[in-house]
């Protein structure tokens, strides 16, 4: 099995400052990206948050507008939707823990390409061949001189093994500490968040149209993340992130069918019943008559003949 790093912010926010190289890329860029990248996160971070704030404000100022269960079935619906695009971002987070913990560890070697440590140890490198390759420049030969018009149009030939790759080898302890408490934990965080306040917003909705509307609104919210990345990443951060070599994992046959039950039955029963229970408990916060049984979706089909005539 093979784990790789996320597109995103996020997976920006891990990869880059390990792949940065202050002897390549410079003290001036090692510095500005590590300060860009961080930003960008905080920027993400803050944008989200006053989007869930607004949410949970609009949410706790309406109530469900018809109580008659006439809408049951949509707001099953809407929700049930919205809380499958959030799982596809908490699995996300989970898999951002699960390559911290797996990626491997630092090994003493004195390889060519490797880097010293304060603590007399040495890490292998993010990246192929250091210092040939920093995650902003890449090493330039005699070859490469020439004005800039013949150096764009200059045809390059690479052989495999002079490739360059970001990897997840060899990063530190305190590394990882550091990347789950920026990255892994606030985005557990905030996509657990969202799931819940977007649901409530999607429940007192008005009518059936804006809670069509509503649904794609706090979508939005969720791709603010994805958004951010692809508007102020250049084409070079983005092919260097997505073709990033993967962190190989042996899986057992218990692993493979604990990953399997998983998968196919956990998660969509765990979805569901999110699903069901914030839509029953809205409901019954704000209609307190409301009692969910066989009666209630019989009302529901009477209602649907009654519109239909």
């Amino acid at each position: 099995m093979e784990l790789c790093v996320p597109t995103g912010l996020y997976g920006m926010a891990i990869a880059e400052p390990a792949a940065l190289d202050r002897r390549l890329d410079g003290n001036f860029m090692f510095f500005v990206e590590n300060a860009r990248t961080f930003s960008l996160l905080c920027l993400h971070y803050f944008v989200t948050s006053l989007f869930l704030v607004q949410v949970w404000r609009m949410g706790r100022e309406r109530e469900i507008a018809e109580c008659s269960g006439h809408l049951l079935l949509l707001e099953f619906g809407c929700v049930f939707l919205f809380e499958v695009r959030m799982l596809v971002d908490i699995k996300k987070s989970f898999g951002i823990m699960s390559l911290l913990w797996a990626a491997p560890y630092p090994k003493p070697t004195n390889a060519s390409g490797s880097v010293g440590s304060l603590s007399g140890k040495t890490y292998f490198s993010m990246r192929n061949g250091l210092p040939q390759h920093g995650a902003v420049f890449e090493a330039e030969t005699a070859a490469d001189g020439g004005g800039m018009l013949t150096q764009m149009f200059r045809k390059v030939r690479r052989g495999k093994d002079s490739a360059a790759h970001w990897k997840m080898d060899g990063i530190s302890r305190c590394y990882r500490v550091w990347c789950l408490l920026t990255v892994g934990l606030p985005s557990l965080l905030l996509n657990v968040v969202l799931g819940y306040l977007g649901g409530v917003y999607i429940m007192r909705s008005p009518n059936d149209s804006d809670m069509v509307m509503n649904t794609l609104a706090v979508v939005f919210v969720a791709e603010v993340e994805e958004i951010l990345y692809v508007a102020f990443t250049s084409d070079a951060m983005r092919y260097n992130l997505e073709h990033m070599r993967t962190v190989e994992v042996h899986l057992s046959n218990r692993h493979r069918i604990m990953g399997w039950f998983m998968s196919s039955i956990v998660n969509p029963l765990l979805t569901f019943s999110a699903a069901a229970c914030l839509v029953v408990r809205t409901r019954q916060a704000d209609c307190p008559d409301f009692v969910l049984s066989w009666k209630t979706f019989a009302n529901i089909a009477i209602l649907q003949d009654h519109d239909d005539s």
